[in-house]
């Protein structure tokens, strides 16, 4: 989506644009993600214009690929070391012998998606100039420890230069790179466009708010992921992926007494918000997701006697944020998937807080993540506050404060023509956590819900969930 950061570009900027050029730093963690390149290559294709991966940008690619095997393969290994020493049967699920196997795999696979996805071969003569930059430390070239580099960038951007006849407002880098900045400089030519992925639909095309028919279809969508396990950020069906998320190991308390050696997200166990829901003119929706997780972890333990015991256990409750892209046919979603392949996770339980008010302002920030609400339940008056949503739902929050345990009690009464529903949120002190009331040592005020407990949701994003499954409640199985 467009921020203020990166606005959209001008309509005749868009009318001129070729090409949106991917480098390696255009991917999260600079490794290739082929569906995420050819839904790209779809839109373009749309509107008329390419996508250009220039052969330098390929051949990293693949080495990164065949990196991730070589670690793979390294962690596999120490497995069917094991397994054999135990007298099991090793499994065979290699497909690769060699780097080089996996490297012509890469290069087949992003091949494969021409005439969307064009690479652009480089030529010789610009092969030798790139060289002839490192060695004499000509921009985009510098030196990193005593050792030169910059030939791989140096090449790719004078074959896209060259591609593009020079015309540096016909194509778009994808990516925040300073040194393709210095590089342009370097060579006295002017800032070419370049915008970072999690902001490319956005500067591309003109988004508009959707219809409230559209946002249902995509919160419908969302909640009949609810219970979909995920497999490498996919469902079975491959009909939401989700994108990678950073270092799970960090979600990870135990961490002294545990080797991690995986983290995965689990099942999806519900929906707790969507918000910045916006639609291209050819029906591309994309939204800010808020979903809680499961997550499962395994490696190693250290036993009392200081031995290593293998060690599996659950995170129940893990929030996943990303921005999804939707495809809408004939009004319902078809398939979602990450716009930037990249996601966020938190721990959402076991949250604390230093003061009871804190904990009321997380509540109602919560809240305000539920799509379709007419107005702000910011516009509270005393310890009142109410809301309504666009499918003609009522929210009210009435807060009753206590003289001790609990603090105070939130009760929400979601309600539609003769229909209601109520829900309580409380706040306590936790005993457990300081046995005294003294917060600034440690936040002991914690949210406590029946909900919470009936679906193991945390208290913070009870309500959430709770308004959002008696909106759009799930089809039955």
């Amino acid at each position: 989506m467009a921020s203020r950061e990166h606005p959209p570009l001008p309509e005749s900027v868009r009318h001129g644009l070729r090409a949106i050029v991917f480098d390696t730093n255009s991917f999260p963690r600079g490794g290739l993600d082929l569906g995420l390149l050819q839904e790209w290559a779809q839109r373009a294709l749309d509107d008329g214009f390419e996508v250009w991966v220039p052969e330098p940008v390929l051949w990293e690619l693949a080495e990164h690929a065949a990196a991730s095997w070589e670690a793979w393969r390294a962690s596999t290994n120490r497995a069917r070391k094991s397994m054999q020493a135990a007298g099991l049967r090793i499994p065979s699920d290699d497909p690769y012998s060699s780097r080089a196997e996996v490297m012509a795999a890469v290069d087949a696979s992003v091949r494969s998606l021409a005439p969307s996805v064009r690479i652009i071969a480089l030529d010789g003569d610009l092969a030798v100039e790139a060289i002839r930059d490192q060695v004499q430390i000509r921009p985009p070239a510098k030196k990193k420890s005593d050792v030169k580099t910059g030939a791989a960038d140096s090449a790719w951007i004078r074959q896209v230069l060259r591609a593009a006849d020079n015309d540096i407002a016909s194509f778009v880098i994808v990516g925040a790179d300073a040194d393709v900045y210095d590089a342009f400089r370097g060579w006295s030519l002017p800032k070419p466009h370049m915008v970072p992925l999690q902001a490319l639909q956005g500067t591309l095309f003109v988004l508009e708010a959707p219809s409230n028919e559209t946002k249902d279809a995509l919160v419908r969508f969302l909640q009949g992921m609810v219970g979909q396990p995920l497999e490498a950020g996919r469902t079975p069906d491959e009909d939401l992926t989700l994108g990678q998320v950073g270092v799970l190991t960090e979600l990870v308390d135990d961490w002294e007494d545990d080797q991690i050696r995986d983290v995965e997200l689990g099942p999806i166990r519900a929906v707790v918000g969507m918000n910045e829901v916006k639609i291209s003119r050819r029906g591309l929706a994309t939204a800010q997701v808020f979903l809680l997780v499961e997550a499962e972890y395994s490696g190693w333990r250290i036993d009392e006697d200081g031995t290593l015991v293998a060690h599996s256990s659950n995170i129940p409750q893990i929030l996943v944020r990303d921005v999804l892209s939707f495809t809408l046919d004939g009004g319902a979603v078809t398939r979602a998937r990450s716009e930037t392949a990249q996601a966020t996770a938190y721990r959402a339980d076991n949250h604390a807080y230093s003061d009871p008010s804190d904990a009321l302002n997380e509540l109602i920030d919560a809240l305000r993540l539920i799509p379709g609400a007419e107005e702000d339940l910011e516009l509270m008056v005393g310890d009142r506050g109410s809301t309504t949503y666009t499918n003609g739902f009522d929210l009210v929050l009435e807060v009753e404060h206590g003289g001790g345990d609990p603090h105070w009690t939130a009760t929400f009464t979601l309600s539609k023509e003769e229909w209601s529903a109520t829900l309580e949120v409380r706040c306590e002190w936790d005993s457990l956590r300081v046995p005294y009331e003294d917060p600034d040592i440690f936040p002991a005020y914690v949210l406590t819900s029946d909900e919470a407990y009936d679906r193991n949701i945390p208290a913070e994003w009870a309500p959430a969930a709770w308004v959002i499954n008696h909106m759009w409640p799930p089809e039955p199985t």
